[in-house]
């Protein structure tokens, strides 16, 4: 009987662990609660000649894959999904780029799906990849690694249970850090739910540190938004679509 006990203990430690939520996935199951988000995005880069890039945009997004992208800088484009098809165009630009969302690669889904404002862009590519917790610190009370074979992830959670900090590493030792992102100015936009308002990336290539400040601002959260947002033919009148990057990029320089 004590035979049998330890082993159902086994098994039923077994099937915890097998069946345990990883860090990443608590985090990412939090925005699950947001059905449609509407927001401004600003990101700032500094360029080596000491000026700086400023992308701003007015986003859009609903569950199950509705989005409308509006950029005003530095290129004024505007991108809408309406759930089945996919389609971006350019002002000016001759020809505009369309795709049904069935068809779309791995990484324009993880845009097109994720929460924006968001890290889940982050934490997707995340999948798969076995976590192991790391040792807290003062400021992260929870440290969790994620090894996929190429790179070593870090997220780091502050108190609250945010995500406060992404690192990402050439290995497990933690010596050679490509990559981090710091987010603040939480705000909660539902029970248990936060977006960072303000995202600091560095990004290390070839020895050389690239700095970007996004900030998020005028959040809307689970509003009904109207179904002429994401009308495709309401905003491209006229534009004609391509399924290839190539022929758009051809058509600018013979225009």
């Amino acid at each position: 009987m004590r035979a049998w006990m330890i082993g159902l203990a086994a098994v039923l430690a077994a099937a915890g662990t097998a069946g345990a939520e990883t860090v990443r996935e608590r985090v990412l199951a939090s925005y699950g609660a947001v059905e449609s988000l509407s927001c401004g995005i600003r990101r700032d880069m500094p360029l080596p000649d000491g000026q700086t890039l400023r992308m701003l945009s007015r986003v859009h997004w609903q569950r199950p894959d509705r989005l409308h992208v509006e950029n005003f800088s530095p290129v004024k484009r505007r991108t809408v999904s309406d759930g089945e098809v996919f389609r971006q165009h350019a002002e000016g630009a001759p020809k505009g780029f369309s795709r049904p969302v069935a068809e779309l690669n791995d990484e324009m889904l993880r845009n097109l799906r994720m929460v924006p404002g968001s890290a889940a862009n982050l934490l997707d590519v995340l999948e798969g990849a076995p976590e192991t917790l790391l040792d807290p610190t003062e400021e992260f009370p929870v440290r969790a690694g994620y090894d996929n074979g190429h790179s070593y992830a870090v997220l780091s959670l502050d108190g609250e249970g945010r995500l406060a900090r992404f690192e990402m590493y050439s290995s497990p030792a933690l010596t050679d850090l490509q990559a981090r992102t710091d987010f603040s100015a939480f705000r909660e936009i539902l029970p248990g739910v936060w977006i960072a308002c303000l995202q600091q990336s560095r990004i290390m290539m070839q020895g050389v540190e690239r700095t970007e400040t996004t900030r998020v601002d005028n959040l809307a959260v689970n509003e009904d938004l109207p179904a002429s947002l994401f009308d495709g033919a309401a905003f491209f009148a006229g534009v004609e679509f391509v399924d290839d990057f190539g022929k758009i990029a051809e058509a600018m320089q013979s225009d």
